[in-house]
């Protein structure tokens, strides 16, 4: 320690090394549970990274799968349907953008070597309902009123599908050409006026391509 003696005072100045005094246990236990904390944080959040990363494997794999497989038994690439037409089962279905009275609407589908759709089950049913708020189908009591017929010439089955409540009416004076509503409180199977204009749905079978 070096001691300096001012010549104009009697003070007297005293300059010695710096002590660095040690932490204590205290602070040391404190910084070694911070630095775990930060540690344990980073291990989970590359652990949620990693899962991520594998879940995303996962799915893009499942994708790829399920649009490879074919969507019916037997069906190969040369069993599916035009461009922008739907499939179910064995049928391909086209729905317009263009709304048209039945008759117009039949004549559309019979030039793209379809009909009008034929619903068989509560099945197909379910898949076309929703597609759109109000199609035609393949459906009519033209021929004798009260007994609805398909285009194909077979019998609508009224008790094995879902007809719109209370429904059919033949209201407004006749209305003898079958839609497919889907609106609240009222989905299912219509009858209206042919010459409304709707959008309507066509279907023709895989073998018909």
């Amino acid at each position: 320690m070096a001691v300096f003696h001012s010549s104009e005072s009697d003070n007297n100045f005293e300059i010695g090394e710096y002590q660095q005094f040690p932490k204590s246990e205290h602070e040391d236990a404190a910084t070694e549970r911070t630095e775990k904390q930060k540690l344990r944080h980073l291990s989970v959040i590359l652990l949620s990274f990693g899962l991520l990363c594998v879940l995303q494997v996962i799915l893009n794999i499942s994708l790829r799968l399920a649009l490879s497989e074919p969507t019916d038994k037997g069906e190969t690439e040369e069993d599916s349907c035009p461009q922008s037409w739907l499939m179910f089962g064995s049928s391909c279905y086209y729905i317009s953008s263009q709304r048209r009275s039945w008759d117009d609407s039949r004549q559309d589908c019979v030039q793209r070597y379809a009909d009008l759709a034929i619903i068989s089950s509560k099945q197909e049913q379910a898949f076309l309902t929703g597609l759109t708020m109000a199609a035609w189908v393949g459906m009519t009591d033209r021929a004798v009123e009260g007994t609805w017929i398909w285009v194909d010439g077979t019998p609508v089955n009224k008790d094995g599908l879902q007809w719109a409540n209370g429904q059919p009416d033949g209201a407004f004076g006749g209305e003898d050409c079958g839609e497919l509503r889907t609106m609240i409180n009222f989905i299912g199977l219509n009858d209206y006026n042919c010459s409304t204009r709707n959008q309507w749905i066509c279907e023709k079978t895989l073998w018909q391509l």
